[in-house]
């Protein structure tokens, strides 16, 4: 046998970072993990893997970097909600653009070609056709969004400079060992941390939003099998489901899966509907016409059986009936 593939995962210790690091050391990958633990957690990095506790946004941080080598950055790292942008904008430049940059160029000066970049459907805003393909034009309505266009922009140039990179534009990302203690991302855990807390659910914005979600595993397993595909290389990519779901539809999906509640102080799940967010996307839907016709991917885990096993995961680790 050969010797193992040595890949680098920054923000391996967040929600989607952790579960593409913990999938690489099964298939076999040497896995270094690069974060700051701003958002993340030291105890969700898989055992195996190599940590360096680093701020990939900071340009002197690159000495910690000096002997390492490895094959493929997977560069997954970055503060991930736009209603957060709006509170420190220098700081999620930081975050997106210069850790994006940096991280590229210290690619490019060790010989390292090959470069895997996390984007988000946040840059398209409210798209004027859905589902959205990856031609349409961006609008950013955050900070966030914003900052992630101009990290692929720097992601495209250095493909066009040697280094062969694949950007992949998440839609929304749910599934078990989500972070239910943040509660400006991800409306899946959100919602089901209100229905664990027994407190009702506080939905910022209208019932009628929609969005498309991809459970966790279908996400991994197209960046792995994207990682050695050359028909991927200076590609851009929805990771999308096609499918539209309302938040009324969401939260009720959240109570089949969480089943009837047992609490006489809880006996229906209320939900108080308040005033949005800044820069909240309406709606949107993604097309995946053009990673089902290069990769054959299509998402496995519809959508309720997701909920269902994301549900069941969180009640037993809480031990709750």
């Amino acid at each position: 046998m050969g010797k193992a593939k040595h890949i680098v995962v920054s923000g391996g210790a967040g929600f989607i970072g952790a579960h593409v690091a913990r999938r690489l050391i099964y298939e076999g990958y040497k896995v270094t993990v690069l974060d700051n633990l701003s958002t993340g957690k030291e105890e969700n990095i898989p055992k195996d893997a190599n940590f360096i506790k680093i701020d990939l946004g900071l340009e002197e941080s690159y000495a910690y970097l000096e002997n390492l080598s490895c094959d493929a950055v997977f560069h997954l790292a970055g503060q991930s909600s736009g209603e957060a942008s709006f509170k420190d904008p220098f700081r999620d430049l930081r975050s997106h653009v210069l850790s994006t940059f940096l991280l590229l160029r210290w690619c490019k000066e060790n010989g390292i070609n090959r470069f895997l970049y996390a984007s988000s459907m946040a840059i398209y805003g409210d798209p004027e056709e859905l589902p959205v393909n990856e031609k349409h034009p961006l609008q950013p309505k955050t900070f966030y969004s914003a900052a992630k266009i101009a990290a692929e922009a720097y992601v495209n140039l250095y493909q066009t400079l040697g280094i062969q990179t694949t950007i992949f534009r998440f839609f929304s990302i749910y599934g078990c060992r989500q972070n239910l203690k943040n509660r400006e991302q991800g409306m899946v855990s959100i919602f089901l941390s209100y229905m664990l807390d027994k407190t009702k659910i506080t939905v910022k914005g209208s019932k009628d939003r929609f969005r498309d979600f991809v459970y966790i595993d279908d996400l991994v397993d197209v960046l792995i099998s994207s990682y050695n595909n050359p028909a991927t290389y200076g590609k851009i990519y929805n990771v999308a489901s096609g499918e539209r779901t309302t938040v009324e539809d969401l939260i009720e999906g959240l109570k089949v899966s969480f089943g009837n509640p047992e609490y006489p102080e809880y006996p229906e799940y209320p939900v108080e509907y308040k005033d949005g967010t800044p820069g909240d996307q309406f709606g949107i839907v993604g097309d995946n016409k053009l990673i089902l016709e290069d990769l054959k991917w299509k998402p496995k885990v519809a959508l309720q059986k997701g909920l269902d096993i994301m549900v069941n995961y969180e009640k037993e680790r809480l031990n709750i009936e």
